[in-house]
């Protein structure tokens, strides 16, 4: 049973991160660092689970984390977009001065 204590809260991270993470990019709120977490644990993920099962999905490998990371990695650089909170953010502190 101690064995599992440090997965399981390595686990309960990884899905809270992604959960949690997965509603802020829905809705655009703190977007680049969102992105910049989601990508590490889709780094995380492929090296450690995923790597030596190939590329494809089909033999649990890292073709979904990959295209995963690159929708972060395009986040990261991008940003949320102009109907995102963090625009709308923006733009409410550029009209108040």
């Amino acid at each position: 049973m101690c064995c599992l204590a440090p997965g399981f809260f390595m686990a309960l991270m990884a899905g809270s991160a992604e959960f949690f993470g997965g509603l802020l990019l829905i809705i655009g709120f703190l977007t680049r660092p969102t992105s910049f977490v989601l990508a590490i644990t889709m780094i995380v993920a492929i090296f450690t689970v995923h790597i030596n099962n190939g590329l494809f999905m089909s033999n649990n490998g890292y073709e979904f984390g990959l295209s995963l990371l690159a929708i972060t990695v395009a986040l990261l650089v991008q940003g949320g977009g102009k109907f995102s909170v963090d625009n709308q953010i923006q733009h409410a502190l550029n009209t108040s001065k």
